[in-house]
């Protein structure tokens, strides 16, 4: 009798939530956003940016994601499952038992969610059909389809395309964190990361894509966010590196002319950007955003590399990669092909020295 009671009960809930879902989309609408500016600024705190999200939280029930809690600092899974298996992320067996929640609470384009088994992704508002074309173009291009499966592709994989009215969401796994110090406990980790990211990008412009963003606060790591232990940081072991964040980037066709794959000026507006400026961004005229994304890896990995005296060749092609004049820049694929080369050379006891951290994080992103 209780049996039977317990399946009634469970029919009945699954045909109300059902029931419900059917009502929502059809006769209820979240309030729409026509523009990422207007969504921006409907997101303007972490209390607005909550109520914002959540209003679309139906929607993206009916999709089969869950959003996530939201407390104080932090997000938290909305229920205490334990997190199914992706394949983009792992943990070591000291972070594996501790909780794992998504910090970043005031990003007004990022919503951490939960599929209906257990796997944990981020929705990230791409395009508002204006503004954003070129973005949700690369990602077509480089993060679904055969190009995702390539090994030497360290693009992270958008897993879904959602619509809703004129906005268009991507569905990403949700893996590490930033690049931080304590990622690297001696030169090895970082030259192995360092090539990573360096394969991702020449693979980026070997399939005419440029991304026009390559900071530290665009890489991850497949280790998972979570507790770090300094005295454990080693039980980690080969992690994967994924290159995220595709706002500005640019996909040229295989039969353009070549002469016409440049770009001028920054991304955004003078007035609002604040990443570190290669020269030819500051003049007028055209310039060639490839060359461009070399700067941008060479300020940002020889912000760590550059006071380290034992890597001298490496630290020379780290500023060989941010030369004054583009032309005299090599190509990404150079780069990493140099790179791989000068590793392989050095002996152990380099490869084993330690990396401490000479810089405020801040200046890295």
């Amino acid at each position: 009798m209780i049996s039977s009671l317990q399946r009634l009960l469970s029919l009945f809930c699954t045909s109300t939530k059902r029931l419900w879902l059917f009502l929502w989309r059809r006769f209820v609408t979240p309030r729409k956003t026509f523009s990422l500016e207007t969504w921006r600024s409907t997101c303007a705190t972490q209390d607005a940016r909550t109520e914002h999200w959540q209003a679309y939280a139906p929607f993206f029930e009916s999709k089969g994601y869950r959003l996530w809690k939201i407390g104080r600092h932090s997000h938290f899974p909305p229920d205490d499952k334990p997190r199914a298996p992706d394949g983009f992320s792992y943990e070591n067996e000291y972070g594996a038992n501790s909780s794992h929640l998504y910090s970043d609470t005031w990003h007004p384009f990022n919503y951490p969610a939960r599929t209906r088994d257990s796997r944990d992704v981020l929705i990230v508002l791409l395009s508002d059909g204006v503004v954003g074309p070129n973005c949700v173009d690369a990602l077509r291009e480089m993060a679904t389809g055969k190009n995702a499966g390539i090994d030497r592709n360290h693009t992270l994989p958008m897993l879904q395309e959602i619509h809703h009215d004129n906005l268009v969401f991507g569905v990403f796994p949700l893996v590490g964190s930033w690049f931080a110090p304590q990622w690297f406990p001696d030169i090895e980790h970082f030259l192995e990361a360092a090539s990573q990211i360096m394969e991702g990008v020449a693979f980026l412009h070997d399939h005419l894509v440029v991304h026009r963003d390559l900071f530290t606060s665009n890489f991850l790591s497949s280790r998972r966010n979570a507790d770090w232990d300094p005295d454990k940081g080693h039980d980690f072991l080969r992690p994967r590196y994924y290159i995220i964040d595709f706002e500005w980037a640019i996909r040229f066709l295989p039969d353009s002319d070549p002469e016409t794959r440049t770009v001028t000026g920054p991304p955004l507006p003078w007035d609002i950007y604040r990443r570190p400026v290669p020269p030819e961004m500051k003049s007028e005229l055209p310039y060639c955003p490839f060359k461009s994304d070399v700067w941008q890896l060479g300020k940002a990995f020889g912000k760590w590399l550059e006071y380290i005296d034992c890597i001298p060749d490496v630290v020379q092609l780290l500023q060989e990669m941010r030369a004054v004049d583009a032309n005299e820049r090599p190509s990404a694929r150079e780069a990493v092909t140099r790179l791989n080369k000068l590793r392989s050379e050095l002996p152990s006891h380099v490869l084993h020295s330690p990396i401490e951290r000479n810089c405020d994080y801040d200046d890295l992103v």
